[in-house]
């Protein structure tokens, strides 16, 4: 069939449009200081001071002091500067032999850090969320050691949009004198979050996430706290990440984290109003198990299609998989779990850390909305998976329908 004419965009999770008010923001910098900040000219200066800017007020967001914003390339390079960058055999706060406790539904950008440290002869906890997805602050402080350095959780899941209590956890690492690092990739801008009332030593946060650029994130670190780089050649950053800074790019993250945080309730409230109505227009006809529960971030909703005849496997596809492209060529762009996994045929780690089986994991496929989303779209998606799933539990492997 045709491609659609409009795309309704229900993967606000993988990346959120870019603002228009960021894009001029952005634009208006690279007129009026285009000089490299490290320069000590005019020019240099000017975007040294717009960068300043920025980085106050992305500090302003979190509760953090200006100096402990260090901005990176995203959130995965805040993840790896904040595990690496903690591991140093001298004298950094990590060392081998030391502990971290961590869960089993973190970002790769997380995973795969600590997989290297383990190999480095750091000794990683994996701990298991609950059935509804959150990481119990209860199991995290069973799962503490004498030599445990570091707890890392995120603050909300990429996948199913499920919150953990960093307030909690983080009291539990104060009392005990350990770390706390958070991958705050997904919460970032969307829920309110206070690195010194959640007793956050490291936190990661990225732009695109919130309607900002691709390609800049931050790393909050706090004062006092040791921390190495990954990048050697320059001593940008405060030493912690060498190379010219992306000021344009900052000045864009700023913009976005300002509006996010002035829009952040009233979007949860319409956010919220639009999941209660896809998952009643869904349910009603039977077709849908809604995964994350009431208390999630309520632009991420992950469902599991189970109730329509399996949604048998055809042409090497999961279900999740078949449903999304039909989706798509119905003009619905959605996730097949996360963006960074989604060419990968393999069903959810995370669900299936949840307690689903691999086939139920495979039935699943995440919406998620944002600030530009409208009733009118949400319903459309409701009707139109709703045909699509029936249509495909008939036998029909690539139904043509239109949205």
């Amino acid at each position: 069939m045709p491609a659609p004419d409009h795309t309704i965009y229900c993967d606000y999770a993988a990346t959120a449009p870019l603002r228009p008010q960021v894009r001029k923001a952005m634009a208006d910098i690279e007129e009026q200081a285009a000089g490299n900040p490290s320069s000590v000219h005019r020019l240099g200066q000017a975007s040294r001071a717009a960068l300043e800017r920025a980085r106050k007020s992305l500090a302003r967001v979190l509760g953090a002091e200006t100096g402990e914003v260090i901005f990176t390339s995203g959130g995965t390079e805040s993840n790896n500067l904040a595990l690496f960058g903690l591991f140093d055999t001298r004298s950094g706060p990590l060392r081998p032999n030391d502990h971290v406790v961590t869960s089993m539904i973190e970002h790769p950008s997380v995973r795969r850090p600590l997989e290297r440290l383990a190999g480095w002869g750091v000794h990683v906890t994996q701990v298991a969320p609950e059935s509804t997805g959150e990481v119990s602050p209860d199991r995290v402080a069973e799962a503490i050691q004498p030599r445990t350095r570091l707890i890392s959780v995120m603050a909300a899941n990429n996948e199913t949009g499920v919150l953990n209590d960093l307030a909690r956890i983080g009291a539990l690492a104060a009392e005990r004198q350990i770390l706390f690092h958070s991958d705050a990739v997904q919460a970032f801008g969307k829920m309110p979050i206070n690195v010194v009332e959640s007793g956050i030593h490291f936190l990661s946060a990225s732009a695109h996430k919130v309607g900002g650029p691709k390609g800049v994130g931050l790393l909050y670190a706090r004062k006092g706290v040791p921390l190495g780089s990954l990048h050697l050649g320059g001593s940008q950053e405060n030493n912690h990440r060498g190379g010219t800074e992306n000021v344009a790019g900052a000045v864009g993250f700023a913009r976005a984290g300002e509006i996010a945080l002035e829009e952040q309730e009233e979007v949860k409230r319409r956010l919220a109003t639009f999941r209660a109505a896809l998952l009643d227009e869904l349910t009603r006809s039977g077709v849908v198990f809604h995964i994350n529960g009431a208390d999630g971030y309520p632009g991420v909703i992950n469902l599991r299609f189970a109730d329509t005849g399996g949604l048998p496997e055809r042409r090497g596809l999961a279900p999740g998989q078949a449903l999304m492209m039909n989706l798509d060529l119905n003009g619905i762009a959605t996730s097949y779990g996360a963006a960074c996994a989604s060419g990968s045929v393999e069903p959810s780690g995370v669900l299936q850390a949840m307690g689903l089986s691999p086939d139920e994991a495979a039935q699943s496929l995440r919406f998620s909305f944002g600030y530009a989303t409208t009733e009118e779209e949400v319903l459309t998606v409701a009707r139109t998976v709703g045909r699509i799933v029936e249509a495909m539990s008939l036998g029909d492997p690539a139904p043509a329908l239109p949205a």
